[in-house]
């Protein structure tokens, strides 16, 4: 871990600790009721990996740290592990995964509700 990398960390924990003194001493400020906080790695993007193969198997590696198995859906690689209702997640996307979905959204001007509806 270089310098910035060290540097980085540090902030955030700082950042997430000092939320958690302010959320501990201002009970009156609501919290999130449903669903999980999340914490993000994107591995291509947050990580030293220099290709999609490195990416995939930074998030293979975190997901060893957590001490679980990474899930692979439609191009999505998926580690992550619960701290109470706060979740830390690495993620790859690849970029056949995206090229998929770029290609999708391609059409999504081709038709508008006005024409189906005849408004």
């Amino acid at each position: 871990m270089n310098t910035a990398q060290r540097h980085h960390r540090g902030e955030l924990i700082a950042g997430l600790r000092a939320l958690a003194t302010f959320l501990d001493s201002h009970p009156h400020v609501p919290v999130p009721r449903y669903g999980t906080v999340r914490v993000s790695v994107h591995t291509n993007y947050d990580t030293d990996a220099r290709s999609e193969a490195e990416a995939i198997a930074e998030v293979e590696r975190i997901a060893a740290v957590l001490g679980t198995t990474p899930t692979v859906e439609n191009g999505h690689h998926v580690a992550g592990a619960e701290f109470g209702r706060v979740r830390y997640e690495a993620i790859l996307i690849t970029q056949a995964a995206m090229s998929r979905r770029e290609a999708l959204d391609s059409y999504r001007d081709a038709i508008t509700l006005d024409d189906i509806e005849g408004v």
